[in-house]
């Protein structure tokens, strides 16, 4: 597999060819420590089973940050209309980009993605680079079709999550409201309410009318598989690790981009190559209706209804750019629990 590595003052670390994803990555802070706070799919290295076939694109390389486009499932249903299909989070999640900067400027990756012609999306292009003098990565990603549409967009930063139970705080800045899932993410160990609202990451509905859930500190105990969709926030969200001290924070363009989800992943997924071993937590700014595909976010639902858009208008000759930011800063002492 090809990898680039990325190097700076305050961090070093890779970005593959698939999927354009950034992990892992090495925050050097200034107090000497180097923090990796982004999750790799734990059989990423492992070779596979006798009776597996073999995984491909972002299932078998997953870790880091990537982004989406279009964000979710495949186009789901009505999705005839369109005259295409994708996989999940789109081609490009999935397939190889190539590598357009000339590689003299070690602190930064250009990349670009020309995606199949059977779809509107014409090409995707990514800029990931160390600030200087800093423990922190600005992207840019930029969007352009061959057709008007409307798609949900993501990015999807995933973190991994310390052993302990409640070791790491989640730090939404405001947002109006949050939803669980409409449906089950994992049957059987999605633990949110469908679809109910809430106003606090401390005080989720649980499925089945068991009281609340506190989503404010992962991980959560048990095995669990889980989304929340934080709806019109700000553009910022913080986690804070509190055993190991450091705190990683996100920002980007909210106008673009007005919804966070939460992956909640507390090793809920039972099967092959899940098996119940994936924990991590993806925050991860969208324009989309959870994971739900092109067809159901471009038309009206549940969020849409309330003012919050699900998709993004795009035009031929008329690029979208997604500006982000991730950075790692330390926490001393570390911050009580």
């Amino acid at each position: 597999m090809n990898a680039w590595p990325l190097r700076w003052s305050h961090g070093s670390g890779f970005v593959e060819a698939v999927g354009a994803m950034l992990g892992p990555v090495e925050f050097r802070l200034p107090d000497g420590r180097g923090v990796q706070p982004f999750a790799v799919f734990p059989w990423a290295d492992e070779p596979l089973p006798a009776d597996e076939q073999a995984l491909q694109g972002l299932m078998a390389r997953g870790r880091g940050e990537w982004p989406c486009v279009p964000f979710g499932l495949g186009p789901g249903a009505g999705a005839e209309t369109l005259g295409w299909d994708h996989p999940i989070h789109g081609e490009a999640a999935h397939a190889a980009w190539q590598r357009v900067d000339d590689g003299r400027d070690a602190s930064r990756i250009d990349l670009r993605f020309d995606a199949p012609q059977t779809g509107p999306l014409e090409s995707l292009e990514r800029s990931v680079r160390g600030v200087d003098g800093r423990a922190q990565v600005e992207c840019r990603l930029v969007v352009r079709v061959r057709a008007d549409c409307r798609l949900p967009i993501g990015l999807h930063p995933t973190l991994r999550l310390p052993a302990r139970p409640g070791a790491m705080r989640i730090e939404p800045g405001s947002f109006r409201f949050a939803l669980g899932h409409p449906g089950e993410v994992e049957p059987g160990a999605d633990v949110l309410a469908p679809a109910q609202e809430f106003q606090s990451l401390a005080a989720a509905p649980r499925r089945g009318g068991g009281g609340e859930l506190d989503l404010s500190h992962l991980p959560l105990a048990g095995n669990t598989e889980s989304l929340a969709q934080l709806c019109a926030i700000d553009g910022r969200v913080a986690a804070t690790n509190l055993d190991e001290g450091w705190r990683f924070e996100l920002g980007w363009d909210a106008a673009v981009l007005p919804s966070c989800l939460l992956w909640v992943s507390n090793a809920g997924r039972r099967d092959w190559p899940w098996s119940r071993r994936h924990y991590a937590l993806g925050i991860e700014p969208v324009c989309t209706y959870f994971d739900q595909g092109v067809v159901a976010c471009a038309a009206e639902n549940a969020l849409s209804r309330r003012g919050v858009a699900t998709s993004v208008a795009l035009q031929p000759g008329v690029p979208l750019q997604i500006d982000y930011r991730m950075a790692v800063t330390p926490i001393h002492p570390p911050a009580p629990t």
